[in-house]
C-alpha cells in the first residue's frame, strides 16, 4: 500500500474513535500554534514598551518606552520629593533641601526593574496573557538613599535650639525703690532627636513638606496665668498698689501702724478673706472703752471686708473704715475706706502676694512711749461671708499664695 493510500485510510470513518481522535488531536494542535504564533508576534511588535499594568511609585506608566516612563515618574512623584522640606514648631521654623541631604531616587533603575518585571517572562506566558487580556500587576514602590547621619546633625542643631529648662513665674520685689518685676513661667522643652528623625524621614517620602518635630513639653508648677492680683503697700507713702502681674491696676490711699506698732515690712501673703466681719473686743488698752462686740457694717472697726496677711502671725489686716485718714494711724492693720476695699475684695484670692515697703523710714515712736512693739490684735471674729483655707492663686515662691 502507498504512503498516499495509508493517509486515505487513516482519515477514513469507518476506521472508528481512534481515527477521529488523531484528527481533533491534530486539528487542536495546528489551531494552537496558529494562535501561539499571532501571540508572538503580537507580543513582540511591544517590544520596548512598559508592560500593561505597570506602576511605578504610583504612576501608571503602561505601553510607554523606558524613556517616557522615567520622564513621566521622575516629573510626578519624584520631584515633588524633591522639593525643601518645612519643620515648624512654636515660633520656630526651618529648612530642609534633600539635595543637600544626599537624598537619592534612581529613577533608571526603578524604570529598568519594572520592565524587566514584564519581558523577562517566558514569552509564551507572555504572548497568552496578552491573547487573554490577563495582564500582570507591576507595582514598584520608592527605593532610595539619604545620608541620615548628615540629617541626624541637622536635626541635632535644632534641638539645640528647642531644648530649654522649665520656668516657674515669679515676682521680684526691689524693697529699696518699691518697683515690682514680674518673670513670666515657661515651659521646658526636650526635642528627642531619634523619634524626629523618623517623622522626617517619613515626610521626606511624601507629599506633605511641613512637619513637627517630636518634642516632650513639660508645663510649669507654677504658670503665669496662677499670678494675676499683687498687693504693695507703702507704708509712709500711705498707698496700696494693685497690679496685675506687674501691670499697675489701680492705687488706693491707706492708713498704716503707728511708730508705736509699726505695720511689718516684707513679703506676705493673703491667708484669709473676710466679708461683713464681726468685730470682738481684744481687751487692748485702745479698746476698753468699746463693747465687748460689734456685728458687721458700716460702724464696725474693720469696716465692711477683711483681708488677714500672714504679716506677725496673722494680726495685721487690711481692712476698711467709713472715715479714712491717711498716715500713720493704725495698731498695725492696713486701713482702707470701706468702698475701696469692697472693690479690691473680689480680686484678691487666699493666697495673693503682698509686699510692704517704706519709700521713707518710718519716725521712731516718742520717748515716752518706749520702743515700737509689734502690731496689736485687730479683734477679728468670724463673719457672713468668711474665706479661709487654701483657695486662690498659687504662690509664686512654690507654695500658696
Amino acid at each position: 500500500m502507498s504512503n498516499w493510500e495509508k493517509m486515505r485510510s487513516l482519515l477514513r470513518p469507518r476506521s472508528g474513535v481512534v481515527r477521529w481522535s488523531l484528527l481533533l488531536l491534530g486539528a487542536t494542535i495546528l489551531f494552537l500554534l496558529a494562535v501561539s504564533s499571532v501571540s508572538v508576534l503580537a507580543d513582540s511588535r511591544h517590544r520596548g514598551e512598559m508592560f500593561p499594568n505597570t506602576v511605578i511609585l504610583g504612576v501608571d506608566v503602561t505601553g510607554m518606552t523606558r524613556e517616557e516612563a522615567i520622564t513621566k515618574v521622575r516629573e510626578e512623584a519624584v520631584d515633588p520629593l524633591m522639593t525643601p522640606l518645612t519643620i515648624r514648631f512654636r515660633e520656630w521654623e526651618w529648612m530642609l533641601d534633600p539635595a543637600q541631604l544626599n537624598m537619592n531616587i534612581d529613577v533608571e533603575a526603578l524604570v529598568d526593574l519594572a520592565y524587566r518585571a514584564g519581558w523577562e517572562r517566558n514569552p509564551l506566558e507572555r504572548a497568552l496573557r496578552r491573547a487573554f487580556g490577563r495582564p500582570l500587576d507591576i507595582d514598584i514602590g520608592l527605593e532610595y538613599t539619604l545620608d541620615r547621619n548628615q540629617l541626624a546633625s541637622r536635626l541635632s542643631a535644632m534641638a539645640a535650639e528647642i531644648d530649654r529648662k522649665v520656668v516657674n513665674a515669679s515676682l521680684e520685689f526691689d524693697f529699696s525703690t518699691g518697683k515690682l518685676t514680674f518673670h513670666p513661667s515657661r515651659d521646658g522643652l526636650w526635642m528627642d532627636v531619634d523619634a524626629t528623625l523618623k517623622v522626617v524621614e517619613e515626610a521626606l517620602l511624601s507629599r506633605d513638606r511641613v512637619v513637627e518635630p517630636v518634642v516632650v513639653v513639660t508645663p510649669p508648677s507654677l504658670s503665669s496665668d496662677d499670678v494675676q492680683t499683687v498687693l504693695v503697700v507703702d507704708v509712709m507713702g500711705n498707698t496700696l498698689k494693685w497690679y496685675n502681674k506687674d501691670r499697675l491696676v489701680k492705687t488706693y490711699s491707706v492708713a498704716t501702724g503707728m511708730p508705736k506698732y509699726p505695720t511689718p515690712l516684707g513679703k506676705f501673703y493673703i491667708i484669709r478673706k473676710e466679708a461683713n466681719p464681726v468685730w470682738i473686743n481684744p481687751n487692748a488698752e485702745w479698746s476698753k472703752n468699746m463693747p465687748p462686740r460689734i456685728e458687721p457694717g458700716p460702724n464696725n472697726p474693720l469696716g465692711l471686708r477683711a483681708l488677714v496677711t500672714s504679716a506677725a502671725g496673722g494680726t495685721v489686716l487690711i481692712h476698711g473704715t467709713n472715715n479714712l485718714v491717711p498716715g500713720l494711724h493704725s495698731h498695725g492693720c492696713i486701713r482702707m475706706a470701706n468702698w475701696a476695699i469692697v472693690e479690691l475684695f473680689d480680686h484678691v484670692s487666699v493666697g495673693t502676694p503682698l509686699f510692704i515697703w517704706t519709700s521713707r523710714p518710718v519716725p521712731p515712736p516718742p520717748p515716752e512711749e518706749g520702743p515700737p512693739v509689734g502690731p496689736e490684735d485687730p479683734g477679728l471674729g468670724s463673719g457672713t461671708g468668711g474665706q479661709t483655707g487654701t483657695e486662690g492663686q498659687t504662690g509664686t515662691d512654690g507654695g500658696r499664695q
